[in-house]
């Protein structure tokens, strides 16, 4: 069942991190089918984010980590990270302590992609400015 992505904007953050080293399509890939099949795109989280999901890719080496709402019509991202010693599950902790009882700002997959592209772009004009 197809549903809305949202990214939280520390999610963002991590996904234009991405973007600078050239993996951003194996991301945007994994989004797009988180966005075509709801939560079946990933697999149940244990521990202290029961109820969150995870989605694993590379080569199992990195997370994008997300919840569900109740109605299964949008899937907020909290985290994109590497595996590795468990940050990206120690980050997305963090960052719900961090809002406490506050709701998070996300925005959909479709303004982020957006924002991308308007990010690169302004990178090769800066970069054919400097030539």
């Amino acid at each position: 069942m197809p549903v809305r992505v949202e990214l939280i904007d520390e999610a963002v953050d991590d996904l234009v991190r991405y973007a600078q080293t050239g993996n951003l399509p194996l991301f945007l890939k994994k989004l797009l089918r988180l966005e075509e099949v709801g939560k079946d795109a990933g697999l149940p989280l244990g521990g202290g984010l029961t109820g969150w999901r995870k989605i694993v890719g590379g080569d199992r080496d990195w997370r994008i980590i997300f919840t569900i709402d109740a109605k299964n019509e949008v899937a907020t991202v909290w985290v994109i990270g590497d595996r590795e010693d468990a940050e990206c599950y120690e980050a997305a902790q963090r960052r719900v302590r961090a809002l406490g009882r506050t709701q998070p700002h996300a925005a959909s997959l479709a303004a982020v992609l957006f924002q991308l592209s308007q990010m690169q772009k302004a990178a090769k004009m800066r970069r054919r400015r400097q030539r």
